[in-house]
C-alpha cells in the first residue's frame, strides 16, 4: 500500500544546553575581593561589641569595684562559738583589703556549709562595706569514743562530738569548755568508721543516744550526772556515773527501767547510801550493791495498782436479772 502524502510535515526539535564555565584570574580577584568585604564588616561589628563590652566592664570595674566606697569595710559575723572573724576570713578566702563586690556570696556560703561544725549559713552584702554573715553552730548533745577507729574520749583535736541529730564534728577551740562536760558513748567494733560532717552509722550508737535522751527526759541534771554509756553485754547497757554509780539497763523498756533508777537513787540519797552497781532488767527485785558493801542487795519496787478485773459475763446477767 502506498503512504498517505499530507502537507503537513513534523520535525522533532532538538534543544542542547551548553552550560560553560569560564574562569579567568580577573574574575578570581572580583569573588575574592567580595568575600574580603563581608570579612571586613563581620570583623568591625564584633570589634564594635568587643569594645562596648571592654568598655562596660572598664566602668564598672573603676566605679564599682575600685571605688573607694564600696571597700570591705566591716565584717558583721553572729556570735558562735564555732568560729570568729579570723577563722571566717581563713575558711572563706576573704580579701580584707579587696572591694565588697570581690566577696562571692555563694561561694562564702557553700565554703562555710562544708565546715562539720556548722548547721547553716547565710551571707549578704551590705552597701556600701558591710559583709553581714549569719551562721548557727551545732550544738553538742555528747562525744563519741571508738578506739577501733582511733577515735579518743573527749579529745579536743582528734575527738568528735555529735549533735541530737547524730551528726558529727570536730569540737572547737571555743566549745571545748563546755563540752568537756558532756557524757562520752563508747562504740565497740564494727559499723562504719564515723567521720565529721556525716551521720553516725553504728548500731550500738542508736542503742545509746536512745538510752541517752530517756535519761535526759526523766533524770535531772542528766548530762552533768552522766560520765559514760557503753554496751556492756550483748543483752544490756551501762550507765557510769560521774560519781561511780554504774547502771545496767535492757536493750529495751527504757522509760520503766529509768524511773526504777530515780527511784534507787533518791531511796539512796535518803539513807546516805551511794549504789555503786545496778541492775534494771527485773521488773521488782532490783540487784543493788552500796559502796562499801561485799553482797549485793535487792530494792523492792513498789508493783504498779492493780487494775481490777472486768465482772464475768454470766454474774453479770445474773445481776441484771435480780435487777428487774
Amino acid at each position: 500500500m502506498f503512504k498517505r502524502h499530507t502537507s503537513r510535515v513534523s520535525h522533532r526539535r532538538q534543544v542542547i544546553e551548553l552550560q560553560a564555565h569560564v574562569m579567568s584570574p580577573r574574575i578570581a580577584w572580583f569573588g575574592l575581593m567580595r568575600y574580603l568585604r563581608k570579612f571586613a564588616k563581620l570583623a568591625f561589628i564584633l570589634a564594635l561589641i568587643g569594645g562596648a563590652v571592654w568598655g562596660v566592664r572598664l566602668g564598672i570595674r573603676r566605679g564599682l569595684v575600685e571605688n573607694k566606697e564600696f571597700r570591705l569595710q566591716a565584717i558583721e559575723l553572729t556570735p558562735n562559738p564555732a568560729i570568729d572573724e579570723r577563722d571566717l576570713v581563713r575558711i572563706a578566702g576573704i580579701d580584707i583589703n579587696g572591694s565588697l563586690f570581690d566577696c562571692g556570696v555563694a561561694e562564702i556560703e557553700s565554703r562555710l556549709r562544708n565546715r562539720p561544725e556548722l548547721s547553716s549559713a547565710k551571707v549578704r552584702r551590705e552597701f556600701p562595706g558591710t559583709l553581714i554573715v549569719e551562721v548557727t553552730a551545732r550544738v553538742p548533745h555528747a562525744w563519741i569514743a571508738s578506739p577501733a577507729h582511733g577515735i579518743a574520749a573527749r579529745d579536743p583535736k582528734q575527738g568528735l562530738l555529735v549533735d541530737r541529730a547524730g551528726v558529727a564534728f570536730t569540737c572547737p577551740r571555743g566549745l571545748y569548755l563546755t563540752a568537756s562536760a558532756l557524757p562520752v558513748l563508747h562504740l565497740g567494733p564494727g559499723g562504719e568508721a564515723p567521720a565529721a560532717g556525716t551521720k553516725v552509722v553504728h548500731p550500738e550508737f542508736d542503742r545509746l543516744m536512745s538510752l541517752y535522751q530517756v535519761a535526759c527526759r526523766e533524770l535531772p541534771g542528766a548530762p552533768d550526772w552522766i560520765d559514760s554509756l557503753r554496751q556492756n553485754r550483748k543483752w544490756s547497757l551501762a550507765i557510769v556515773s560521774r560519781d561511780g554509780t554504774e547502771a545496767s539497763f535492757g536493750l529495751g523498756d527504757h522509760p520503766r527501767q529509768m524511773a526504777n533508777l530515780r527511784a534507787a537513787l533518791d531511796h539512796a540519797r535518803a539513807k546516805d547510801q551511794q549504789i555503786a552497781t545496778i541492775e534494771l532488767i527485773p521488773e521488782r527485785n532490783l540487784p543493788v550493791l552500796l559502796r562499801g558493801d561485799d553482797v549485793p542487795r535487792a530494792i523492792l519496787i513498789d508493783e504498779p495498782e492493780a487494775v481490777p478485773a472486768p465482772p464475768d459475763r454470766r454474774e453479770r446477767d445474773l445481776q441484771k436479772l435480780l435487777n428487774r
